[in-house]
């Protein structure tokens, strides 16, 4: 099994992690959150790193104190802000299926791009990359989909990937998700989370 990778803590950027520029470049999500991810909004505390997992190394973040416990509401409170992106990719890694959500964010910033030229090269990308048959981050599609997108990728339109990026979804959100909520990761930064607030009180 892979091991999740330690690092310093931060808030939204990776550190090393060996993963090329454009990777990094899809968490830049246009007209999202600021770095913080909520204005203002209360954050875990930097030092608090010595909350051990059985079996693994939690990487440590920094995420507004009431964002950690929305991301069990649903996947979309979760894929809204950039950390928990980070958090549930983190998570996927250690099932292998780190792809679904790549996939899901590629798709995300295609939707919202204009110029023909660089849809086009974005299309063939996405579709290099996660769709074709024996791609190196093959997602799970069914066959009349992953058809219709090699028929229009030519020519590809804004809603191309429209059919698929759902079925993606909902593989994570009936799959994927309902795991991640019991995963060690999540539920050592609920604790993390109720122990800065449990000390909130104190004061």
């Amino acid at each position: 099994m892979k091991r999740l990778r330690q690092s310093k803590l931060i808030f939204g950027k990776k550190g090393d992690t060996g993963q090329d520029e454009e990777t990094e470049t899809k968490r830049k999500r246009e007209g999202d959150e600021d770095e913080t991810g909520r204005a203002g909004g209360n954050l875990l505390p930097v030092g608090n790193t010595d909350s051990p997992i059985p079996g693994s190394q939690l990487r440590a973040y920094m995420a507004p104190v009431d964002d950690v416990g929305a991301w069990g509401e649903s996947l979309d409170h979760l894929l809204k802000c950039k950390t928990g992106q980070l958090v549930f990719e983190d998570f996927l890694r250690t099932e292998y299926s780190e792809e679904n959500l790549l996939f899901w964010l590629a798709c995300e910033d295609y939707r919202k791009m204009t110029s023909k030229t660089k849809m086009t090269v974005a299309a063939k990308r996405i579709y290099a990359e996660f769709v074709q048959v024996d791609a190196p981050r093959q997602i799970n599609i069914d066959c009349v989909t992953r058809e219709e997108i090699s028929e229009n990728i030519s020519q590809p339109e804004p809603n191309c990937f429209d059919r698929a990026q759902r079925q993606i979804y909902g593989l994570m959100e009936n799959d994927c998700y309902p795991r991640f909520l019991k995963s060690e990761i999540y539920q050592a930064l609920l604790e993390q989370e109720e122990s800065h607030e449990n000390n909130v009180r104190k004061k």
